[in-house]
C-alpha cells in the first residue's frame, strides 16, 4: 500500500511539477510548527495555516505529549505514511476541522 502511495504522490507531484505549481511540504520558514490547543487537553490541533498545501508529517505527532488522545487538522488535508503509523502506534483519533481561508 505505501509503495502505492507513493507512487500516486510522485505521479501528482510530476504533474504540478509541469504545470508549474510549486507544493511545499515544510513549514513556512519564518514560523515554527505550533499547537493551537489549550496546554492539558486531549485533543492537539496542527496549525497549518502557513501550509500553502496542508500535510500531516510525521513530526507533528511523534513529540506529543501522553495525554493527547485526539488530533484536528483542516479538512483535506493529505496524511503521509509516516503520520500514519504514528497515528496507529500511538492510537491518536483523527479529526477534521473546516478550514478558515
Amino acid at each position: 500500500m505505501e509503495e502505492l502511495v507513493n507512487k500516486v504522490v510522485a505521479a501528482v507531484m510530476a504533474e504540478l511539477s509541469r504545470r508549474g505549481v510549486k507544493v511545499d511540504f515544510g513549514p513556512p520558514q519564518s514560523k515554527n510548527i505550533k499547537a493551537v490547543s489549550p496546554p492539558n487537553a486531549s485533543v492537539h490541533v496542527v496549525d497549518m495555516s502557513g501550509f500553502r498545501s496542508p500535510v500531516l508529517l510525521e513530526r507533528h505527532l511523534i513529540s506529543l505529549a501522553p495525554e493527547i488522545k485526539e488530533i484536528a487538522v483542516p479538512a483535506g488535508t493529505v496524511i503521509t505514511p509516516g503520520a500514519r503509523g504514528v497515528l496507529r502506534n500511538k492510537k491518536l483519533i483523527l479529526k477534521s476541522i473546516p478550514t478558515t481561508n
